[in-house]
């Protein structure tokens, strides 16, 4: 088996480099982040059967440039070229990454590791892991938490890993979670992908959003827009402080996340940059002026046929009007009155968040995969 360098990885030896930051995709030292980007989506390939997921250099060099709320370092395995000279981003065969938050949970620090396909079982993913675990350990990170793709979950008679809450399979021969828990992880929780294929039927639509309004009532008012005006950013944040703590967290070491509206201003610009929108949907309880749900698409400037499903949620405080499947059902007629040449949704949510996987499949969103949460405590 060769490389597509054309090389026999078993031949070739190879080496890890860090990756500093780059300005742009057309800087000269942009070639690993062309390389990692390419790594992933073979990777990704591999793991799921397409590349909807896999991260274009775009974004992944604008997550570089923002560091206001997470110190990030990348790493790369490159193989050594015959002829001495520096190293191109066909040469990249794998990276790591670690990505450790620096106002809140400074215990924990994120690690990836991807290896292309062809160039597995020599040594590049433990080398890799050890790069960022080390970083992480010495910036003093005591957690680590890693994800896990799997094409599907597993079949009530497969041989499965079963996460701490009981809920969900993995395959037990996923690449992923085999290489975690050889490195001493354990899984916590497990997350089915969903896919909505598009365009949804409209009636169908309209009736899920007339429902959801009526069980509502008039103190419950909707708006959408494609990013989010300043005026609504405090509002959002709330939001997403609350998604930090009120979804399903298994026993991932994971508590809250504070955001303000300088935070959503700094997130709204990074994705901006990466060539990323937000179709957000929010409910203001009107009584109150209080944003109290909320939902987003984001859609991607690189790869116009789908969007990913951003998080949902509503307020504890006012759950039992229905304002999941309000805010979903008004956010899915506005994406595909808006941006019909999309065509298809993915997301993610816990195997135990019950509640909103049967919104999802009510809206006609069907299993396409899952994800295992990992962690290791040092």
């Amino acid at each position: 088996m060769t490389s597509p360098t054309g090389r026999t990885p078993a031949q070739t030896p190879w080496h890890v480099l860090e990756v500093a930051p780059v300005p742009s995709v057309d800087h000269p030292d942009a070639w690993a982040y062309h390389g990692i980007a390419a790594v992933e989506r073979a990777a990704e390939i591999a793991s799921r059967g397409y590349d909807d997921l896999a991260r274009p250099a775009r974004q992944t060099i604008s997550g570089m440039q923002h560091q206001e709320y997470a110190r990030k370092q990348r790493f790369v395995a490159v193989l050594d070229r015959p002829d001495g000279g520096a190293p191109t981003a066909d040469d990249v065969v794998g990276f790591g990454f670690v990505a450790m938050t620096l106002k809140h949970n400074t215990h924990t620090a994120d690690v990836h590791v991807g290896v292309h396909p062809d160039h597995r079982r020599q040594g590049i993913g433990r080398a890799l892991a050890a790069r960022v675990e080390e970083a992480a350990a010495d910036a003093g990170r005591t957690t680590f938490f890693v994800w896990a793709a799997a094409p599907r979950e597993a079949a009530a008679d497969e041989e499965a890993v079963v996460p701490a809450t009981g809920v969900g399979r993995i395959p037990a021969d996923v690449p992923g979670v085999r290489f975690a828990l050889g490195r001493g992880y354990t899984i916590e929780q497990v997350e089915r992908m969903s896919r909505l294929d598009l365009p949804v039927d409209p009636g169908e639509l309209a009736t899920f959003e007339a429902e959801a309004r009526a069980k509502a009532g008039d103190d419950y008012r909707t708006h959408t827009w494609e990013g989010i005006p300043e005026e609504w950013h405090a509002g959002y944040a709330q939001l997403m402080t609350r998604m930090s703590t009120d979804v399903p967290q298994g026993e991932l070491d994971f508590g809250e996340e504070t955001w303000d509206a300088e935070r959503v201003r700094v997130y709204l610009e990074e994705r901006a940059s990466s060539g990323q929108r937000l179709l957000t949907t929010l409910v203001e309880h009107v009584p109150s002026g209080e944003v109290v749900a909320g939902t987003s698409f984001l859609l991607q400037d690189a790869k116009p046929a789908f969007v990913f499903q951003e998080e949902t949620i509503a307020l504890k405080t006012h759950r039992g009007h229905r304002l999941g499947m309000l805010v979903k059902a008004v956010n899915l007629r506005e994406l595909t009155a808006r941006y019909p040449q999309i065509e298809r949704v993915h997301t993610f949510n816990a195997e135990e968040n019950a509640h909103m996987l049967a919104i999802n499949v009510a809206l006609g969103f069907r299993p396409s995969g899952a994800e295992a949460a990992l962690q290791k405590r040092v």
